[in-house]
């Protein structure tokens, strides 16, 4: 073919192409143009998205005051999403910015505090109020217009109703709006996004979010989002704290009906219920118990309240203009007197919020307390070791007359040492308090301890070429106003108008000729700083600042008094096992990136003991149960009888794993005389092989919990 004939096929190609989309615009009868078809939508659909991001651009309140709101979707990469429908509206509430006086909730005559209002209340009876009326899309089939570019707009049919109280709307105010979405994505995945604007109509212009106190991040240190914990309230809509602020208004109040066993009445309870009250009153029971405080004492208030350079307000809980934020945690006291301002202020005749948390409160005050180990020296017979520590204040020496020296009410002292070693990635022996009785004065305001075989394992630690490990139990004595002075036992042995907390302690390490170990021997399978993001200070039952503090009593050699174990592992996982919050599944909130990984376990580290022969304390006629270090991390969670079953076991057995039980709890592992004999016969467990750490969380997600 030429050429020539090609191009002149080609152009007679186009011309019939042509043609054809000429005829497909007409109506068939005159050649005319027909009408433009519809553009298609731009971006992609939510049905195919992973993950959605919203951003209000504009609102606007008409004058029979219905909200009107702009706002746009996109995926994780700015890519628009349309596709939304009404349904996926989970909420939309709104209201503005405040004062006391208008809900008649001032404290302080004269200075009413700002607060949020809500348009949107709610009548709960008995004169109690709520701003929980939210709009719900599912109510309404025509309020969302999708513009299939990833913008929409959304028309409320619902007006705004604050019920009993007298205000209104106000253009000149701060107003604001939260959209709460949750939607199906890929895969069915939930979507849920929750997302804020903060306006003043008159002026059309945005303003900065008000009455900010706490950092959204402050929050989820604890309440991790993806995580077991995080905040996910409501049908698991309402995702930050920001949102709970919209509809948990300061003016909230709920009635509750106490009944007895036969149905009936026996009191009616008055409660708070604003996002303060709610919150107070969660951090200081355990899921409505009563009895225990989680995941710690709620007079921590800086753990949540925590002082910022971003956020103006941080610090407006010193201001001591709020009496119903006392009466959250310390209950109707004094008669039922609410007016606390009246006598607890920074200027009142009774301390106030900070100084009593802080400032005049001993407990607060310990925390700031530290010990230091500054040397030790190993007796060249190996039967004793002598150590120097000195407590501090700042700069400042705290001496030995201001140490706590009662005796222990179980034995011991009040004020102790531990002392432990570590060879491989385990502590050695159990726990070793050695007590105020062996401290003395060391004359340059230290305090010197010399630790004899006679009554604790030295030589043990010593002949076995340990590291010497050193930590702290000790009580420093507080008079009345968090200011420390010399202890005054009466002869009952009781403090006499004086408190003894615990201080915050470190552990230290030292090589046996003395010299110090900057890091910790030991593997380091989670963050104390995870830990401390919930419990700061406040972790049972004694303050430490790293996981060897806790190790070095719970480790592989200490069974619970032959009921079970007492390691590390066991302990916490038990724990955290709570009312749905953090399931022991969720191994990343602890363990980060790869600290659950069982290739962190040495196959040739310590065994871990899990019990003894007979069930009880160890003594001369019983033995400790042992279990193979690998196989031990699994069962710390994994126990009997739904979780470890004859066929696991044999399977661990199958492995090298070091484990045996007749279905009792109490007797997981092999006696440990025995030990080295399995070991030698199964060769070393190798768990970790098939059960990566990438496998280990496939394995473990999407527990529900009822497991």
């Amino acid at each position: 073919m030429t050429t020539t004939t090609r191009n002149w096929k080609l152009i007679a190609s186009a011309a019939m192409v042509s043609l054809a989309l000429s005829a497909c615009g007409s109506d068939g009868k005159d050649g005319s143009d027909g009408e433009d078809g519809q553009p298609g939508p731009v971006g992609v659909n939510i049905s195919d998205t992973s993950q959605v991001m919203a951003k209000v651009s504009s609102a606007s309140v008409d004058a029979e005051g219905f909200l009107t709101l702009n706002f746009t979707l996109s995926n994780a990469n700015g890519v628009a999403v349309y596709g939304l429908a009404n349904a996926d509206i989970g909420a939309v509430s709104f209201g503005r910015l405040g004062n006391e006086e208008e809900v008649g909730t001032t404290d302080v005559p004269g200075e009413p505090r700002d607060i949020w209002l809500s348009y949107f209340n709610k009548d709960k009876g008995d004169g109690h109020f709520t701003g929980s009326s939210y709009f719900k899309g599912g109510d309404c089939e025509d309020c969302l217009v999708d513009n299939q570019d990833g913008s929409y707009t959304l028309t409320l049919d619902k007006a705004i109703d604050t019920l009993a109280y007298e205000y209104g709307y106000e253009a000149d105010a701060t107003n604001g709006l939260y959209l709460g979405i949750k939607a199906a994505g890929k895969d069915g995945v939930a979507l849920v996004e929750n997302s804020f604007y903060y306006w003043q109509p008159s002026s059309e212009t945005e303003q900065a979010r008000p009455k900010e106190l706490i950092a959204e991040q402050t929050c989820q240190s604890c309440h991790r989002p993806g995580h077991d914990g995080a905040l996910s309230m409501h049908g698991g809509k309402h995702v930050t704290l920001e949102s709970c602020t919209f509809c948990h208004t300061d003016y909230n109040s709920y009635s509750k009906e106490l009944k007895d066993e036969d149905g009936n009445v026996t009191d009616t309870i008055v409660y708070d219920g604003s996002i303060k009250g709610m919150a107070h009153h969660i951090h200081n029971n355990t899921y409505g118990v009563g009895a225990e405080i989680y995941p710690q004492m709620s007079s921590n208030c800086q753990t949540c309240h925590q002082s910022s350079e971003t956020l103006e307000l941080a610090d407006l809980w010193k201001a001591d203009l709020d009496s119903a934020t006392c009466i959250n945690c310390h209950g109707n006291m004094h008669g039922g007197k609410t007016e606390c301002q009246s006598c607890h202020s920074a200027d009142g005749m009774a301390r106030g919020a900070e100084d009593a948390h802080y400032l005049q409160n001993a407990n607060a005050q310990s925390t700031e307390l530290n010990v230091v180990f500054d040397e030790i020296t190993v007796a060249e017979d190996g039967l004793s070791i002598t150590t120097i520590f000195k407590v501090m204040d700042g700069e400042e020496l705290v001496p030995l007359a201001q140490i706590d020296p009662r005796p222990y009410k179980y034995g011991g002292y009040n004020s102790a040492i531990v002392l432990n070693g570590t060879l491989g990635d385990d502590f050695l022996v159990n726990y070793q308090k050695v007590g105020y009785d062996t401290f003395t004065d060391n004359g340059d305001g230290r305090i010197k301890s010399v630790i004899s075989d006679d009554s604790y394992a030295v030589k043990e630690l010593v002949d076995a070429g340990a590291t010497i490990a050193l930590s702290s139990q000790i009580h420093v004595c507080f008079d009345g106003y968090g200011v420390r002075a010399d202890c005054n036992v009466d002869g009952e042995g009781n403090l006499v108008g004086q408190e003894a907390p615990y201080l915050v302690s470190d552990t230290f390490f030292f090589a046996q000729d003395g010299t110090a170990v900057a890091e910790s021997p030991r593997v380091q399978h989670a963050e104390m700083g995870d830990c401390q993001a919930c419990h700061t200070t406040a972790i049972t039952h004694r303050y430490t600042n790293d996981l060897d503090g806790c190790a070095s009593c719970h480790n592989g050699t200490r069974d619970k008094k032959g009921q079970g174990s007492s390691n590390l592992a066991y302990i916490v996982h038990s724990k955290h096992y709570l009312g749905g919050f953090f399931k022991k599944t969720d191994c990343q909130t602890c363990h980060g990136d790869s600290g659950f990984s069982l290739n962190g376990i040495a196959a040739d580290a310590a065994p871990v003991a899990f019990g003894t022969t007979d069930g009880e304390r160890l003594g001369a006629d019983n033995e400790q149960l042992l279990v193979s270090p690998q196989t031990a991390a699994c069962i710390s969670c994994h126990q009997p009888p739904y979780g470890l079953s004859d066929s696991t076991v044999a399977h661990i057995k199958g492995m090298g794993g070091v484990i045996d039980h007749d279905g009792d709890i109490m007797t997981l592992g092999v006696p440990a005389s025995q030990y080295d004999d399995y070991v030698n016969m199964q060769g070393q467990e190798t768990c970790a092989t098939c059960h990566t750490g990438e496998q280990i969380l496939k394995a473990h997600s999407n527990w529900s919990s009822s497991h």
